[in-house]
């Protein structure tokens, strides 16, 4: 019987992995920014030496093999400050993926300009190279690529068409920490990539994000978009002295990040790559067992990614695995059976409660545009995707092996008892 009619669940209580992960070595860290009595990059350095946000964005730039790394308060600051920092504003369209979290359609419209919401790939929930090459039209300027979960969009395949059309790129890097395509890190293939840093991603802050890029001119201008119209020194400050000048380049807002936070983010990125390794040995021996169970599989991964940073990690079913029961059904029987979330992908932007920029007067107008009427267009590979995937969080994949079997057994379980599931979603 399953554990939602009362049944013993799979799991039995057990507890899984936490998330975040910290030890003395973070608190160490914490404190050490909490005594130096300097808290915020504005603040003038008592004992000398670079801000501690400075210093994560150098490392997180390096991590990636990039030229450049600008910290900021959250990935939606990040996505603002690049699309301000490419030029895009009014008149301007930019390309987001209708699979994905609110902030890359509102960033846009942030900036005055118009998100023309885009299908994706039914199956990995991506954006395609053709339906970008689609979807562009005379005032497309950029495009938001999304690695979206588990997998990547195939970046290269979409760079080729946006240089071909002129469009800047922006890669929404904020599920796909650490993701090599070819042994190139995700991020780097387009103007500027940018992650989020929250407190459920594979780094994590609480709330903060950061910004990549190889062109200086677009780095300067970030780091003034998001300090009001201030850069840094360009040595480290003296005892006593100021690492902001206020060069006034370009006017900006203030999107910085605290040194709390940087304190934070300094003791997990050099974590990242072990957690990595730790989660897709998990993953190897989960695809190992899914095929034993019908109608399962992996949602794919790209044959050039050579690694992989899972946020989701994200399982497909084929129509009728589990009856007739919807998603939303099938997740909270797989929740009750483990005691740990398991969920469908977001509802699509189109119909997304979060994206509704008519009830601001500054948006209301670019949305009712033609070209952003989303919601009379059809979404059919984001529908599909939505209906077929059950997402887990990543922290699920950084236990033991019997966690792993705990997952199989829970999914042939409930897809065994699936005509007892109900067959309506939610009201």
């Amino acid at each position: 019987m399953l554990a939602i009619h009362g049944g013993t669940a799979v799991r039995g209580g057990r507890e899984w992995p936490g998330w975040p992960q910290y030890d003395e070595r973070t608190e160490a860290k914490l404190l050490a920014a909490l005594r130096s009595s300097r808290w915020s990059v504005s603040w003038y350095s008592p004992r000398g030496g670079k801000s501690r946000e400075r210093l994560f964005g150098e490392a997180f730039a390096r991590y990636h093999d990039a030229a450049y790394g600008v910290s900021v308060d959250h990935g939606s600051s990040a996505l603002v400050i690049a699309l301000e920092a490419l030029g895009i504003g009014p008149g301007d369209e930019v390309i987001v993926p209708v699979m994905t979290w609110v902030a890359p359609a509102t960033a846009v419209l942030r900036v005055g300009a118009r998100p023309v919401l885009v299908d994706v790939d039914p199956v990995t929930g991506c954006l395609t190279a053709e339906q970008l090459r689609a979807a562009t039209g005379p005032q497309t300027r950029a495009v938001i690529v999304v690695h979206l979960a588990c997998t990547a969009a195939r970046i290269d395949e979409i760079t080729a068409v946006a240089d071909a059309a002129g469009l800047a790129v922006i890669e929404d890097c904020s599920q796909a920490h650490g993701t090599r395509w070819a042994g190139r890190a995700v991020g780097t293939f387009g103007d500027i990539g940018v992650f989020s840093l929250g407190a459920a991603k594979a780094l994590a802050a609480g709330e903060a994000g950061a910004a990549i890029t190889g062109n200086r001119e677009l780095y300067e201008r970030m780091l003034m978009l998001r300090a009001d119209s201030r850069g840094y020194t360009p040595q480290a400050p003296e005892p006593g002295a100021y690492e902001l000048v206020e060069y006034g380049t370009v006017m900006g807002a203030n999107y910085c990040m605290s040194e709390l936070t940087a304190a934070i983010l300094l003791d997990q990125l050099p974590r990242l790559d072990d957690q990595h390794t730790r989660r897709e040995a998990r993953v190897k021996e989960l695809e190992a067992g899914l095929p034993g169970i019908t109608g399962l599989a992996p949602i794919p991964v790209p044959a050039p990614v050579d690694r992989r940073g899972i946020y989701e990690y994200g399982i497909r079913f084929s129509p009728g695995t589990f009856g007739a029961a919807p998603v939303e059904q099938v997740a909270t029987a797989l929740t009750a059976e483990l005691g740990t979330k398991v969920y469908p992908p977001r509802t699509p932007l189109h119909r997304s409660v979060l994206l509704r920029p008519q009830t601001k007067p500054r948006f209301a107008r670019e949305w009712a545009a033609a070209a952003t009427r989303a919601a009379d267009r059809p979404y059919p590979g984001a529908a599909h995707y939505r209906a077929h995937t059950l997402l887990m969080h990543h922290s699920v994949l950084l236990g033991e092996r019997r966690e792993v079997d705990d997952i199989l057994t829970a999914l042939d379980k409930v897809r065994f008892h699936a005509r007892s599931l109900p067959t309506e979603g939610p009201a």
